[in-house]
């Protein structure tokens, strides 16, 4: 082998081999620093997928927790609700007094509780539908009893009166009976259905008939005591003997 040769040929060609050293030095560098890259970034990548779960963990606690919170407090709230309400009743029912019920009850059913109307009851305007509230005070009307319909029903819960009467439309002329009244066999309570008769009225008539024997026309009512001319033209369209 030509030592010599081969000495002189590397001299010549020395820059060659240099550039060929630095240039395999550049690459071998740039792939250990790729791998140092790709190793941080997976770790890096790793560390942020498990900051996400975490966050998203405590997001789905946080939702839990409120959703929970919020179906006790309505548990709560739905638990502190009365389930009973209590109610005075007075007037014409059998058993006057303090009833308790189920919440929702109708003042149907304090009536019945309190034994159910007596017979001298006026229920016919009465709206026994009413839902009651706790502590209503109720007073059921007797037959013929004046009483006006914001007096029926006193709620405490409202803080205002409550009428269980009926609407009706108001009328200053007392409506007519749509069947005539024998004066002759009509009681005390039937001759002040009649318009402009009252007790005092009826009373007369009534006094009158016990003493003098029975009507033989209706016009013989006008001999009855402050029954006159125009009094008895509004009447006798509805009398009869």
């Amino acid at each position: 082998m030509d030592w010599e040769k081969i000495k002189k040929f590397s001299v010549d060609h020395k820059q060659y081999a240099i550039a060929i050293v630095v240039i395999i030095g550049i690459l071998l560098w740039a792939k250990k620093d790729k791998e140092k890259s790709e190793d941080y970034l997976d770790d890096f990548t790793g560390e942020r997928q498990e900051e996400v779960r975490h966050a998203n963990m405590e997001r789905k606690n946080e939702v839990e927790n409120t959703a929970n919170d919020n179906t006790d407090q309505v548990k709560t709230h739905q638990d502190s609700k009365p389930k009973e309400v209590t109610c005075d009743i007075s007037g014409a029912v059998k058993n006057q007094g303090v009833y308790t019920l189920k919440i929702g009850a109708r003042l149907n059913d304090l009536i019945e509780a309190a034994g159910g109307p007596t017979r001298n009851s006026e229920l016919k305007k009465v709206n026994r539908a009413l839902i009651l509230h706790d502590q209503d005070k109720i007073h059921i009307p007797y037959n013929g009893e004046k009483i006006k319909a914001a007096e029926i029903v006193s709620s405490v819960e409202t803080g205002v009166t409550n009428s269980a009467l009926i609407p009706v439309e108001s009328d200053p002329v007392p409506q007519k009976s749509s069947t005539k009244v024998n004066l002759n066999t009509a009681n005390e309570q039937e001759l002040q259905t009649l318009n402009g008769i009252g007790a005092k009225k009826a009373q007369q008539i009534i006094a009158y008939r016990q003493k003098n024997g029975q009507f033989k026309k209706i016009e013989d009512l006008k001999q009855v005591s402050g029954i006159g001319d125009k009094t008895f033209g509004t009447l006798k369209g509805q009398l009869e003997v």
